[in-house]
């Protein structure tokens, strides 16, 4: 049995006990650092990359028709205002006046002009036995009616009818001289014409000269080669797992290393029906109609994509959810003067480069706008306070 001096100091422990209990606090957790960012669309270039080859739009190889003496050459202005022969690389511009390159036309000059007084020869004895064939038939028709009626003899028939057949025959024999004098005349013509080289482009550039003035030259000798540049056209091999991507008149971007920072346009033309044995690419072709300087030869890279504005999420702001197949973020949100981790379930995208594309539908719970935990997330549980700390994430180019 205890003594009431015992139960006095058991009471009084005991006491002093709970007294202690009551005076001590727990102490609220400490806000876990954190570091967020804001979400907001970026402009994101995916473009697929292909080296190419710039082409001329034509290439022709010119020739005389006819052999000759090259009399002259198209005229080209030096910078002091004094003419030259052309030479590789002058753009010409000819017409009908001003040809590339002229023969010696005088032999032409004179076999036009006999060809021509032959023609004339022939047409006027044609006229003459036109004349003498109608009177023959006139006799002859006056006669046969004569001789139907007794009233001539049948000798004079005879003859008047020989005449006529005579008549008739030289007729057709001197038209056929016609003939081969018109033919004649429009081969010296041609002859005549074929003196002067012209060039089957507006505006050329002379890639290839062959001859100088004074030169004997012979027929389908080559005299020039000559490009057309007023547009170029670009020739690159497509793998079967991007031709998908091209069809034809489709637009596209070009750049050059020879002109740094500057973009063509250019528009696909041909698509190759099937792929090349050796190198398994189907062939494709692309006409720049501004080239602005690009020649045949240079290297360029052809740029086929497109550009979007996504919402992109790092990778370290994404957790698991409840399910295997739900992710979550946690947003930072002002509550009661402070600032707490709220998870919200995010639905997911495409992976660009080390961020994932935030698809901005149901179930996605979070936006443009919104302040997400980019670091720390793993520390963070529903409701827990936080200290953020600002990052910036700078805009993505993606490149394929």
């Amino acid at each position: 049995m205890k003594s009431p001096w015992m139960a006095g100091m058991l009471a009084a422990a005991v006491a002093a006990t709970l007294c202690g209990c009551r005076r001590r606090e727990v102490a609220p957790p400490l806000p876990v650092a954190v570091q967020v960012m804001t979400l907001r669309r970026e402009p994101i270039a995916e473009e697929t990359r292909f080296s190419a080859t710039v082409r001329e739009r034509h290439r022709v190889e010119l020739s005389f028709k006819v052999p000759g003496t090259v009399a002259a050459l198209w005229q080209v202005p030096e910078p002091d205002g004094k003419p030259r022969d052309v030479h590789e690389g002058d753009v010409v511009r000819c017409d009908e006046k001003c040809p590339l390159a002229r023969l010696d036309d005088s032999d032409y000059k004179r076999r036009l002009s006999t060809a021509q007084q032959r023609l004339a020869e022939v047409q006027a004895k044609e006229r003459a036995a036109l004349a003498t064939v109608t009177g023959a038939r006139a006799t002859f028709d006056r006669i046969k009616v004569l001789r139907a009626e007794n009233s001539v003899a049948a000798q004079t028939f005879d003859e008047t009818l020989a005449k006529r057949d005579a008549a008739v025959g030289e007729l057709d024999a001197i038209r056929q001289e016609v003939n081969a004098a018109t033919v004649a005349l429009q081969q010296a013509e041609d002859d005549f014409a074929h003196c002067r080289l012209l060039s089957p482009i507006a505006q050329a550039v002379v890639s290839r000269k062959y001859i100088e003035g004074g030169e004997r030259v012979q027929a389908g000798q080559p005299i020039f080669e000559i490009m057309d540049l007023s547009h170029v056209r670009v020739a690159f091999g497509v793998a079967d797992t991007k031709i998908r991507q091209f069809h034809i008149g489709q637009t596209v971007s070009v750049t050059a290393d020879a002109f740094p920072g500057e973009r063509f346009a250019g528009r696909i033309t041909k698509i190759g029906p099937a792929a090349d044995l050796r190198t398994r690419t189907f062939e494709m072709e692309m006409t720049i109609d501004e080239p602005k300087g690009l020649k045949p030869g240079m290297v360029v890279t052809i740029l086929v994509g497109r550009a979007e504005s996504l919402v992109l999420l790092p990778m370290t702001a994404i957790e698991h959810g409840a399910d295997g197949d739900q992710y979550t973020v946690y947003t930072v949100v002002e509550e009661n003067g402070g600032k707490v981790a709220r998870q919200r379930r995010v639905k997911l995208g495409g992976v660009y480069d080390n961020r994932i594309r935030l698809v901005e539908e149901s179930p996605s719970q979070v936006g443009v706008g919104d302040t997400i935990v980019v670091t720390g997330a793993f520390r963070l549980s529903e409701g827990q306070a936080v200290q953020v700390l600002d990052l910036q994430q700078p805009p993505l180019h993606i490149g394929l």
